[in-house]
């Protein structure tokens, strides 16, 4: 039993509830790092995002003991044309490339390269064709190129189809092979040889010492003291001068011990995604808006080039991992980029499944849904729609005339998946040659999710996915649904028990009959297994079922657990049944700061204040207060309209609408911008 604190006085605008928000959690890191970017790299569509991943799981494996990762990440293409047409003003310039380059100005030879030296390019006329041809040998590596800003670059890999090239921030070297800005943090000793700093970051630790010091790395102070060979990672050094050493790798750490040496400094170069926007939630229970700061500092870590599953190991991202996140980063940061650099990198695999699981594959489809849902970036589905068509036409391949999907097993799939290469949940094991409800709920909420992006883009592929998924919706109801429980099967075979996982996706899903939540409420409420990552699903569900109190206490006490244990990130899993260190069989291999556990990020400005969007990038979103036990609550969340701020107090809700939004509440509706107060219901 934990006792409540009163959090003071409600706060009144989006920078304070934002800034007080943030001072319940342990990130003291800066919103803005400075970068040493100093120049544009150039890439094709979709050739940064597959090159980074490649350094993302060579670093993973270099740096870490124990890793599982399916081989089957995509490839970059063998060559790249890049072309744009001389403005008046073009000047000569030098060219940077990742391969040997031969340029063109109106299709007669300018200058070479063979190695992918840097180049001189001559001045050209305005209104020369100047096309540049990159070419690579190495299936990691774009062709990518520093190109004058001016120009109106396109790029192709095949010839004939053509898009604007892409510019990413670099300087000498090209940023697929960069992270983010590099912060150092002074870690101060707190004796015993072990250095702390106030929560976990990702970074390489350099150390100033006389003599050759021994360096141990853990997120508790246990593993940084451990036996090498009990620890995650690797933590051998570089001698870097006389007296300074550096971690051959970047490690995910909270505590550092230092061995063999006398010590002057330690220091860790932190890589910092940065912040530019901020979400927050504030309450008078001081438990609630520690869980909320917690959990934004958990996932910002987790936000590196792409959103990992943890800065300890594995240290990749995971679809299933970031369909979540695509909602924690939409009330936390907005940080569309990441979103897409996630799915465009996973969702072009060399053969198989996204991460070798086939529910993941599934959960691609669901996030790009999730995505225009909560960032309404028409641009980006109007470039994925092909794509999402056929990702989803080829998995549709293996279902049947019912709708109802099997997925064959593909070797090389991720190797802890079970029948159909599906993965659900850590603790679920799905019956071979059964058909699992819940898999079939993730299918429909992936047909229903690309039949909406689509449609908004005016994509035909739409009409043949909403087709699909009603004919999925009959059989399912027909073979799994129990009327009179007013439950969903765990198996569409008519005799199946009930299990929590078909019932809370079908929740979210919406493929739910008109029954009493009741029974639904009471069987999700009951069956607490499972990690955070899908738990945060289950309690989303139980808010929309009619349970938000039920869902919000449940947080307080599985979420405000590990803040007793002393956590200032979340943990891979609960702690129930054994060490808050151990998973795998490992002293050590829970990750203890994993970005599937920062669920009440987005949870509790739901749950608490019913802030949700209605329509694709919060064009109209609605507030629905409930807040239980609590006197008064706040939050603001960064659309890209701007700041939603919503403040309950003395029976009154405030709503502060960003220009370009509508507030829906019941049958009123309120466009931006402008502040509406409501009573509270």
């Amino acid at each position: 039993m934990t006792t409540r604190q009163d959090a003071g006085a409600p706060p009144l605008g989006a920078a304070e509830i934002a800034a007080r928000s943030l001072a319940y959690g342990a990130d003291v890191l800066p919103d803005r790092p400075e970068s040493a970017a100093d120049r544009d790299w150039y890439y094709p569509y979709g050739e940064y995002e597959t090159a980074a991943l490649h350094r993302m799981i060579a670093e993973g494996f270099q740096a870490n003991r124990h890793v599982d990762y399916a081989g089957n990440a995509g490839v970059t293409t063998a060559s790249a044309v890049f072309r744009a047409t001389a403005p008046e003003d073009a000047a000569g310039f030098r060219l940077r490339t990742t391969g040997p380059v031969l340029v063109h100005a109106d299709g007669a030879p300018l200058a070479t390269a063979p190695h992918g030296d840097e180049v001189p390019v001559p001045a050209v006329a305005p209104g020369t064709v100047l096309a540049i041809r990159i070419d690579v040998d190495d299936e990691t590596v774009p062709a990518a190129a520093t190109l004058p800003e001016g120009w109106d670059w396109e790029c192709s890999t095949d010839g004939t189809r053509w898009l604007p090239a892409v510019p990413r921030p670099g300087d000498d070297e090209p940023p697929h092979l960069r992270g983010e800005p590099v912060v150092p943090l002074p870690v101060p000793p707190r004796g015993d040889g072990i250095f702390a700093l106030p929560g976990p970051v990702l970074g390489r630790v350099e150390i100033v010492a006389e003599g050759t010091p021994v360096l141990g790395t853990g997120e508790s102070v246990a593993e940084a003291l451990a036996d090498p060979r009990d620890r995650e990672s690797r933590t051998d050094l570089q001698r870097t001068a006389s007296v300074s050493f550096l971690s051959s790798h970047a490690l995910g750490l909270r505590y550092a011990s230092v061995t063999g040496a006398d010590v002057a400094s330690v220091t860790v170069h932190a890589q910092v995604r940065p912040a530019l926007r901020r979400g927050g939630f504030l309450c008078d229970d001081v438990r609630l808006n520690r869980i909320w700061a917690t959990s934004a500092y958990t996932l910002r870590l987790c936000l590196q080039t792409f959103l990992l599953d943890g800065i300890k190991r594995d240290r990749m991202p995971w679809m299933g991992d970031h369909a979540l996140g695509v909602l924690t980063n939409a009330y936390a940061f907005a940080d569309g980029e990441i979103v897409r650099n996630t799915l465009l990198a996973l969702g072009r695999p060399r053969g198989g499944y996204v991460n070798g699981i086939s529910d993941y594959s599934l959960w691609w489809v669901i996030s790009h849904g999730m995505y225009q849902r909560h960032f309404g970036d028409r641009d980006f589905a109007l470039s994925e729609a092909d794509h999402i068509d056929a990702f989803v036409a080829d998995l549709a391949r293996h279902a049947d005339a019912d709708g109802v999907l099997r997925p064959p097993h593909v070797p090389g799939s991720f190797e802890h998946t079970g029948a159909g290469d599906a993965f659900l949940d850590w603790g679920v094991t799905l019956r071979p040659g059964a058909d699992s409800t819940a898999l079939q709920t993730l299918w429909h909420w992936a047909l229903t999710s690309a039949a909406t992006v689509l449609a908004a883009v005016e994509h035909p592929g739409a009409e043949r996915w909403t087709t699909l998924a009603a004919t999925l919706e009959r059989t399912m109801i027909a073979r799994a649904w129990n009327p009179s429980a007013g439950v969903w099967r765990d198996e569409l075979d008519g005799t199946a028990e009930a299990g929590a996982y078909p019932n809370f996706l079908a929740a979210l899903a919406g493929v739910t009959p008109d029954a009493s939540p009741d029974a639904a409420i009471a069987l999700i409420r009951d069956s607490p297994s499972g990690t955070p990552f899908m738990r945060s699903f289950a309690l989303m569900a139980l808010g929309r079922l009619g349970a938000r109190a039920t869902a919000v206490a449940e947080i307080g006490e599985r979420w405000g657990h590990m803040l007793d244990a002393g956590a200032t990130t979340f943990w891979e899993d609960f702690d129930a049944d054994g060490s808050p260190l151990e998973m795998y069989g490992r002293p050590y291999g829970k990750s203890l700061c994993h970005a599937w556990s920062a669920g009440p990020a987005a949870l509790l400005p739901e749950l608490v204040l019913g802030i949700r969007p209605l329509s694709d990038g919060w064009a109209r979103f609605t507030v629905d207060p409930e807040l239980g036990h609590l006197r008064w609550a706040a939050a603001t969340v960064p659309t890209p309209h701007g700041d939603v701020v919503v403040e309950v107090r003395d029976g009154s809700t405030r709503v502060d609408i960003p220009d370009g939004a509508t507030l829906v509440v019941g049958d009123r509706q309120v466009p931006g911008p402008g502040t509406v107060h409501l009573p509270l219901a």
